[in-house]
């Protein structure tokens, strides 16, 4: 993660407000795969480029540190510069997040 985003980069998920600077974003991705015993991410082809915009559908499967295995599928909408990412935002069904709404396997 550290290598493609920019240090000035943002990213928000749904229409959250947007966390700011890299330091910010790899804390909270630091801090959400804190939960994670194993995670598995798979693009799903195609994904979309247009100049600077990319948009890509992402399928993971996680198992938490409590042995709860669930899949999370979410887009997401990417401006690059250069070679770096200054712009991410995530959408996704936020119910995928609760035990009610996520797809769990045993």
């Amino acid at each position: 993660m550290h290598c493609f985003y920019a240090e000035e980069a943002t990213m928000r998920e749904n229409m959250a407000q947007p966390r700011s600077g890299k330091p910010a974003l790899i804390q909270h991705e630091q801090d959400a795969l804190a939960g994670v015993k194993n995670l598995q991410a798979k693009c799903i082809r195609p994904f979309f480029i247009e100049g600077d915009f990319v948009v890509i559908r992402w399928l993971f499967e996680i198992e938490d540190i409590k042995g709860k295995r669930f899949k999370f599928e979410e887009l997401s909408h990417q401006r690059w510069v250069g070679q770096q990412i200054m712009e991410e935002q995530f959408f996704y069904d936020p119910s995928q997040l609760t035990e009610s709404g996520a797809q769990v396997h045993a």
